[in-house]
């Protein structure tokens, strides 16, 4: 079996279907601006806003050219936060030269206050952006950020992002006992923001958080949804992680997809 340093998966997603890992940073250690407490990576201080090239894109289409697995997405994502690679354009057209699939990007938006990076972002077929607090005070303490990042600017950049966008746009939204009462609040920044879809999730991968129950997680969600129809914007869709199955795939390698991902509490590798 192959061994993959920029690659993994295919995987099951609960979001995206059958999808192909793209780790554009891919270092032994988590290279991110934040240090979230459900982080299934482990802890490490979240680093500053700065980026630069981790992957080189002759690298990443030499792997490609490895994996024949179809997939629906390939999908941006790894051991921390993708816009941390400078060169992001030239990886995804890479992709684009030795695939066929649409792509995606899973990001926590800590970035997107940056006009480069939103018009990095917005080659993307689908952007899935993380929002996990209605305010500064949960921010902090849940994504627990690094050096210069501030979450008026994140929310700025999501907004400045979803109006300008052109493909499609998720709010990813992980829900903990630290934020499962604050479905009104996050409703408000949603219907601002104006996605296509939020994705509410819990952790089920092993860390230093517990999932909620199915009970609670689509309570809240039936929270969001009411609150979002009340303030008109009952059109975006409302999904959750135990509403939605993953479909079962084979990945070419599972240990280095495991590096990336981890495995759900019960044992077997985590949705995406």
């Amino acid at each position: 079996m192959n061994s993959f340093k920029y690659c993994y998966g295919p995987v099951g997603s609960w979001r995206l279907g059958v999808s192909l890992g793209i780790d554009p940073v891919s270092q032994p250690e988590k290279i991110c601006t934040f240090d979230c407490t459900y982080c299934q990576l482990g802890t490490r201080a979240a680093q500053a806003a700065r980026r630069q090239v981790y992957v080189s894109p002759a690298d990443l289409g030499a792997e490609l050219d490895l994996i024949k697995a179809p997939a629906d997405y390939l999908t941006f994502s790894g051991r921390g936060e993708p816009t941390m690679a400078s060169n992001l354009p030239e990886l995804l057209l890479e992709c684009g030269h030795r695939r066929p699939e649409k792509t995606a990007i899973i990001t926590n938006a800590s970035m997107m206050y940056s006009e480069k990076v939103r018009e990095e972002l917005a080659s993307f077929d689908f952007v899935l952006a993380k929002l996990d607090a209605p305010d500064s005070g949960l921010f902090g303490s849940i994504n627990r950020p690094g050096p210069g990042v501030y979450f008026e600017e994140v929310l700025r950049g999501l907004i400045l992002f979803s109006k300008g966008r052109r493909g499609r746009l998720a709010i990813q939204t992980m829900v903990l006992a630290a934020n499962k009462d604050q479905a009104k609040g996050l409703a408000r920044l949603y219907a601002d923001i104006g996605p296509d879809e939020v994705q509410l999730n819990t952790p089920l991968r092993p860390c230093a958080e517990r999932p909620l129950p199915r009970e609670e997680l689509e309570a809240v969600a039936a929270a969001v949804s009411a609150e979002l129809s009340r303030l008109g914007a009952g059109a975006i869709r409302i999904i959750n992680v135990y509403g939605e199955k993953a479909p079962e795939v084979e990945p070419v390698s599972a240990p280095d997809t495991l590096l990336r991902r981890g495995k759900t509490r019960g044992g077997k590798e985590g949705g995406k």
